[in-house]
C-alpha cells in the first residue's frame, strides 16, 4: 500500500523576492525523495505513452489530484499506479490509487486510455470504471469491513486471485503455478475457451510436477506418494453425471466452480494429517509446485451416443483465489490505509486479451482525465453562513489552505487557536484576482513536500507572495490590485515615506543588479495543454519585448505542473520581462520607526537629499517594494526592498508595462 501524502512545515533557503523558480535544483539524495522523484513514479503523462503499467511501490506517495476544468480549459490527466489485480469469474479486476481526498469527478471510459488505445475501443466493451472512497470515520466505525470488496478484490495482501496459463487442446505444453497445498485455502474455477460447438469435445494432457523452489522434477514422488495413482494423464473439459461418469464436453464460455462441484462451495483446505505427511515427502518438505500440462490427444466425440462436436476447442484455463483462512472475506481489524483515498476500480478486460484466452502478462499504462479533482473547502468563494462550501477547485489559494488543513494547521473554520493561523480576510479577493487573469491550478502533487516551501515557491506564478507576519501566515499580491481585483494601473500612494530623518545613519545600502540580470531576454514558459479527447501534452510559449532580437538569450520557467492555460503562461512571462526591465537595484536600511503595519509587498517611498562635490543639492525620490523586514531587540527595523519605479503619474512601471507594453508571443 502506498503511503499517504506527507508534509513538512518550515521554510528553507532564500531566493529573489516575488519571482518563480527559473529552474529546480536537485534534492538531497534521501531514499524517500529518490522514490518520489523516480521517473517510474511520475503521475503526469509523458512522451512515452505506449509503456507498461506502473505498479505501485511500497512507500510511494499517494498523489493529490487538484483542479477543475472551466471554460474548456484545465482538468488533469494522470497515469495512476496499479495497486491490486485479480480475476473474479474470469473478469479482470484492477485497482488503481488515484488521489488523497475524494475526487469530485466520475470516471468516464471515453476519457481514459490504456497505452495508445481509448477504453471505448477495447475488444471488451463491457469494461466499467468506478471510484471507491471511504473516510477515516467510516472505516473506524466498521474496522473489519474491507472497503474494496465491492471491486472483486480483497484488502489483505495474503488474499488474492490469479489466472494460470491456458491448457491448450491442440499441441504444446503449459505451466501452472499452483497454490501452496499445505498452507492455502483455495478457490478454483475452470473456463472453456473456443469457438462453435464444443459440447462433446474433451482433450487429454499428461502431467509433470516440479518443485517450485528448486525446479527439480518430482513427478514420480508426486504420483506414487501423494496422488497414489498409476496414471498421470487426465481428461480436460469433461462433463460428468451425478456419478462422475464422463458424458461429454463443456460448451465455450462455461465456468465450472470446482469448489461447488466437489466441496459444497467451500474453499479447499490445506492438506492435513496423513495427506500432509505424504505431501511433505514429495520434495523434501516443500509443498509448492509447478505443474506442466502437455497435450496428448483430442476427442471430439467423447460421448459416442451423441454427434461429434463441430466447433474448435482452444483449451481450458484455471482461476485461483487464495486465502489464509476458510473464507475470502478480509478479517483485518485495521483498514486505515484505505482511508481518505480515492481508488479507481476497473472491471472487465481493460488490457487486450489474445484470441487464445490467455491472461495477458504485459499491460499498458492507464491514463485517465479528471475534469474535477479532489473536493476541498472553497475559501475562494468566501463563507457560506458559518462555514465554507465544499467542491472541486482550480484556485491555488484553495489548494494551499487544503494542504494546511491536511497537516491539521487549520481545523475547519477555526484558525484562532492553532499555532500558525492563516489570514482569511483577503482570500476571496485574491482568488477573484486570479480568476480575472486566468491563473488557475490544474495539476498533481505526487511528492512529499515542505508545505511552506511549496506555497512560497509557487505563489509568484499567481502574482502572490506567501508571508509570515506577526505569527500568522498570509497571502499578499506582488503587484498592486484595485477594487475590481485587477492589476492596478492607476496612481499609487506609498504606505510610508523614509528619509534621512528616520533612516539610521550609516545603515543605508544600495546594490545594483549585474549585467547578466539586466540584459534583454526571451521568456520561455512551459505549460500543459489538457483536453478530454487526447492525453495531455507539454507545450512551450515564448514571449519577448517586440524590440528584443530573436537571438537574445532565453530563460525557461516550468509551469507545467499546474498551468493549463497558455494565457496564464504568457502573463507570467510578461511579468518576468517587465520586472527585469524596470527593477535595477535593491536597497537595505534600518529605522527606529514603528513598522509593525508594514509587510513585504508594500510600496514605500524613499526621499533623500543628495549633495555632490560641486554643490549640487537635490531631492532624490525613488519607490521600492518591501521584500523583507526583521527586528532587533532594541526595536530597530531592518528593511530590504527592491526597486519598484513609478512614472510621473505615480503609476507602477511594471504594472503599466504588463498591461500596455509591446510584446511578441512566439508559439
Amino acid at each position: 500500500m502506498p503511503k499517504t501524502f506527507s508534509f513538512i512545515i518550515g521554510a528553507k533557503g532564500v531566493k529573489p523576492a516575488f519571482t518563480g523558480n527559473a529552474q529546480r535544483k536537485s534534492d538531497v539524495n534521501q531514499d524517500s525523495q529518490k522514490l518520489d522523484d523516480s521517473l517510474d513514479n511520475v503521475k503526469k503523462p509523458n512522451a512515452d505513452l505506449d509503456k507498461a503499467q506502473k505498479i505501485a511501490q511500497s512507500g510511494e506517495t499517494v498523489p493529490i489530484v487538484f483542479g477543475k476544468r472551466s471554460n474548456n480549459i484545465g482538468g488533469v490527466w494522470m497515469q495512476p499506479s496499479l495497486i491490486k489485480a485479480g480475476s473474479s469469474s474470469f473478469v479482470q479486476k484492477l485497482l488503481f490509487v488515484i488521489s488523497q481526498g475524494e475526487i469530485a469527478s466520475t470516471p468516464i471510459k471515453s476519457k481514459a486510455f490504456t497505452g495508445l488505445k481509448k477504453l471505448t475501443f477495447l475488444d471488451d466493451t463491457s469494461v466499467s470504471l468506478s471510484h471507491l472512497y471511504n473516510t477515516a470515520a467510516t472505516l473506524a466505525s466498521s474496522p473489519t469491513t474491507c472497503p474494496i470488496s465491492s471491486s472483486g478484490l480483497f484488502c489483505g495482501n495474503d488474499i488474492y486471485s490469479y489466472l494460470v496459463e491456458l491448457q491448450k487442446a491442440s499441441s504444446g505444453s503449459s505451466l501452472e503455478n499452483t497454490p501452496d497445498l499445505a498452507k492455502d485455502f483455495i478457490s478454483e474455477k475452470i473456463k472453456t475457451f473456443g469457438t462453435g460447438d464444443t459440447s462433446n469435445t474433451t482433450f487429454t494432457t499428461s502431467l509433470q510436477v516440479f518443485d517450485a523452489e528448486t525446479g527439480a522434477n518430482v513427478t514420480t514422488n508426486y504420483q506414487n506418494i501423494y496422488l497414489q495413482t498409476l496414471n498421470m494423464q487426465f481428461i480436460n473439459n469433461a462433463r460428468f453425471d451425478s456419478s462422475f461418469n464422463v458424458i461429454g464436453g463443456k460448451t465455450v464460455g462455461t465456468i465450472e466452480d470446482t469448489n461447488a462441484l466437489l466441496n459444497n462451495g467451500n474453499l479447499f483446505p490445506p492438506a492435513t494429517g496423513s495427506t500432509l505427511s505424504n505431501l511433505q515427502q514429495v520434495s523434501g518438505g516443500r509443498t509448492k509446485f509447478i505443474f506442466k500440462h502437455t497435450f496428448v490427444s483430442l476427442n471430439t466425440q467423447t460421448n459416442t451416443s451423441n454427434p461429434a462436436s463441430t466447433g474448435t476447442l482452444e483449451g481450458v484455463q484455471t482461476e485461483y483465489a487464495i486465502s489464509p483462512t476458510s473464507t475470502l472475506t478480509n478479517n483485518s481489524n485495521n483498514n486505515s490505509s484505505f482511508a481518505d483515498i480515492t481508488f479507481l476500480a476497473s472491471s472487465g478486460n481493460l488490457y487486450e486479451t489474445p484470441s487464445s484466452g490467455t491472461f495477458p502478462t504485459t499491460t499498458k499504462q492507464l491514463y485517465i482525465f479528471y475534469e474535477q479533482g479532489v473536493k476541498v473547502d472553497l475559501f475562494s468563494a468566501g463563507l457560506s453562513g458559518s462555514s465554507y462550501s465544499v467542491g472541486a477547485s482550480n484556485q491555488f489559494i484553495d489548494l494551499a489552505m487544503h494542504l494546511f488543513k491536511l497537516y491539521k494547521k487549520i481545523d475547519g473554520n477555526n484558525t484562532a487557536t492553532i499555532v500558525a493561523p492563516v489570514e482569511l480576510s483577503n482570500l476571496q479577493n485574491l482568488s477573484s484576482f486570479c480568476t480575472n487573469n486566468n491563473m488557475f491550478f490544474n495539476g498533481i502533487l505526487s511528492k512529499s513536500i515542505n508545505i511552506v516551501d511549496f506555497i512560497t515557491n509557487t505563489s509568484p506564478f499567481y502574482f502572490l507572495s506567501f508571508l509570515s507576519v506577526g505569527g500568522k501566515y498570509q497571502f499578499a499580491p506582488i503587484l498592486p490590485i484595485n477594487n475590481s481585483n485587477q492589476i492596478d494601473t492607476t496612481a499609487l500612494t506609498p504606505v510610508i515615506t523614509f528619509s534621512e530623518a528616520n533612516i539610521i545613519q550609516g545603515t543605508f545600502k544600495k546594490s545594483y543588479l549585474g549585467v547578466e540580470q539586466r540584459r534583454a531576454f526571451i521568456a520561455n514558459c512551459i505549460y500543459t495543454e489538457c483536453t478530454p479527447t487526447e492525453i495531455a501534452r507539454r507545450k512551450t510559449v515564448s514571449v519577448k519585448f517586440s524590440t528584443t532580437s530573436l537571438d537574445a538569450p532565453t530563460e525557461q520557467f516550468d509551469m507545467s505542473d499546474f498551468c493549463a492555460d497558455v494565457n496564464h503562461a504568457i502573463l507570467y512571462a510578461k511579468y518576468e520581462l517587465s520586472r527585469r526591465k524596470h527593477t535595477t537595484h535593491n536597497i537595505a536600511f534600518s529605522t527606529a520607526l514603528l513598522t509593525t503595519t508594514l509587510i513585504p509587498t508594500n510600496i514605500i517611498k524613499l526621499q533623500l537629499q543628495r549633495k555632490n562635490s560641486v554643490g549640487d543639492d537635490r531631492t532624490e525620490i525613488e519607490y521600492y517594494q518591501v521584500s523583507s523586514i526583521t527586528y532587533d531587540n532594541d526595536g530597530v527595523s531592518n528593511i530590504e526592498a527592491a526597486h519598484f519605479p513609478l512614472n510621473n503619474s505615480n503609476i507602477a512601471e511594471i504594472s503599466n508595462e504588463i498591461s500596455t507594453g509591446s510584446f511578441t508571443v512566439l508559439q
